[in-house]
């Protein structure tokens, strides 16, 4: 099954759901909570786990709804842990909310290089830190989840908590020598790409990999 997108409307943030036999990996529940339960319900899924990209408030706030009815082991990178429970850090006072993981929630860190476990295969961990200091890119087969880091088109904004656009430039660099021009990218927000149409088309892109070539 390719990689199921829920957008949510209102901020235009991609939710992704994974599917391999009767169990299922959510990345980024931001918004669309309801929607990623009401699939999970309609296709007799279970919830293994959810993976995080990094912790803002509009890629993390329907996990208590998640929480309210389902377990599963919730992945993210160290760096990006403090973010689940400062609303200044996650953003969630923009939004006008808050946000607390559940006390019993699992969780498990996850760093560069990393493969977690799902179905008959894994998904790579790469460390892009820039957005924040601990955002992820997952690789998975040909699909590459970028969160906020790579747009098509742009990048991830570094002017929030623990930004920089140093970091953002590295990791654009590191990015495009770990996955394949032909990954197609799956951003937290808007729509699909690819790398190799980043590579070539996206102005960003090109300078940085120009000054680091």
């Amino acid at each position: 099954m390719r990689p199921l997108r829920i957008a949510d409307p209102a901020f235009g943030q991609n939710a992704y759901i994974l599917k391999d036999g009767s169990e299922a990996i959510v990345i980024d529940p931001g918004f669309n909570g309801a929607a990623i339960l009401k699939w999970l319900t309609d296709n007799d899924c279970r919830l293994a786990a959810v993976l995080l990209t990094h912790g803002h408030y509009d890629h993390i706030r329907d996990l208590r709804l998640l929480q309210k009815t389902l377990s599963f082991p919730l992945y993210v990178h160290p760096l990006d842990l403090p973010f689940l429970s400062d609303d200044a850090k996650s953003g969630a006072t923009f939004f006008g909310g808050s946000f607390r993981l559940r006390g019993n929630q699992e969780v498990r860190l996850y760093a560069d290089g990393d493969d977690v476990p799902f179905g008959k295969g894994t998904i790579r961990v790469i460390h892009t830190p820039g957005h924040t200091p601990g955002s992820v890119c997952l690789l998975v087969g040909d699909d590459l989840f970028t969160g906020d880091t790579l747009f098509r088109g742009d990048l991830g904004r570094t002017d929030l908590e623990g930004g920089s656009n140093r970091d953002l430039e590295v990791s654009i660099g590191r990015l495009f020598k770990a996955a394949k021009d032909s990954a197609i990218v799956r951003p937290g927000h808007d729509d699909p790409t690819t790398l190799g149409a980043e590579r070539r088309d996206n102005p960003a892109v090109v300078r940085i990999l120009k000054n680091r070539s």
